[in-house]
């Protein structure tokens, strides 16, 4: 198929190596490309570079010619993702705050078996009636990340939202959620993704996050050709030793950078 848009381009390139060409999941930067500026450049059928870029922020840069950032990018941007490879110390002087994720990814077929403890049972959230209990159990679970019933609300209203990737832990003794797992699945490229794995503090050490990483792959198998997550590198909880005992694998890692 012949690319005429930056879109396609993306998407042809991202799904060589999801992990390597953005942050996020492809559909986030799907949704908001009308508002940057982008272009691309294409020889014998093949991408050769990427740029996606506001007055704020440089969001994607990609070459295959080359691994660096152009110094005249850098100085006209107060933030920039960058990929760890790209990495350097020009450009941790220039934009010396910054925040590190891992990106990781699963094949969708090696899966690892789980039983869930016995003490526990896992449900599907109701969206008409529980939307309350979502928020509440997030928030429960950091300090610096509160998300309200209206965001909660948005999210279902995403072309990736599937009921039945959202799911309770419900503890039997009390009938009440103590953890959460949210999954999101593009059909477009046959991508799913972890958004939201929460165990209430007062039940880590249950098993229960990796029971809600492995019931979410198995939902996500039939659909997709694979899966990615990611999150803080420095979280204190260390939620990537979680999901490289599920299976996921990678070593990518990105920087947001600010000025």
């Amino acid at each position: 198929m012949e690319i005429e848009t930056f879109s396609e381009a993306l998407t042809k390139v991202y799904i060589d190596n999801p992990c390597r060409i953005q942050a996020t999941a492809l559909w986030k930067t799907l949704e908001q490309i009308g508002n940057f500026h982008s272009n691309f450049t294409i020889e014998k059928d093949e991408v050769k570079s990427l740029k996606l870029w506001n007055k704020r922020m440089l969001h994607t840069f990609w070459n295959t010619n080359k691994n660096y950032i152009d110094e005249q990018d850098l100085g006209q941007f107060n933030m920039i993702l960058v990929h760890q490879s790209q990495f350097n110390d020009n450009i941790k002087e220039q934009f010396p705050n910054k925040k590190s994720y891992f990106k990781l990814l699963h094949n969708n077929k090696d899966i690892i078996d789980i039983s869930i403890p016995e003490n526990y049972y896992i449900r599907e959230v109701d969206i008409n009636t529980e939307i309350q209990m979502v928020s509440d159990l997030i928030c429960n679970c950091y300090d610096d990340i509160k998300p309200n019933v209206d965001e909660v609300l948005k999210w279902t209203k995403h072309p990736v939202f599937h009921n039945n990737l959202w799911i309770w832990i419900i503890e039997k003794k009390i009938e009440k959620p103590v953890a959460l797992g949210i999954a999101e699945l593009d059909m477009n490229i046959k991508e799913g993704a972890l958004e939201w794995i929460q165990v209430l503090p007062s039940y880590h050490g249950n098993k229960l996050g990796k029971v809600l990483v492995i019931e979410l792959l198995k939902r996500l198998e039939p659909y997709a050709d694979f899966t990615i997550v990611s999150g803080e590198v420095d979280n204190i909880t260390n939620p990537e030793r979680l999901y490289r005992s599920c299976g996921f694998v990678g070593d990518d890692t990105w920087h947001i950078m600010r000025r």
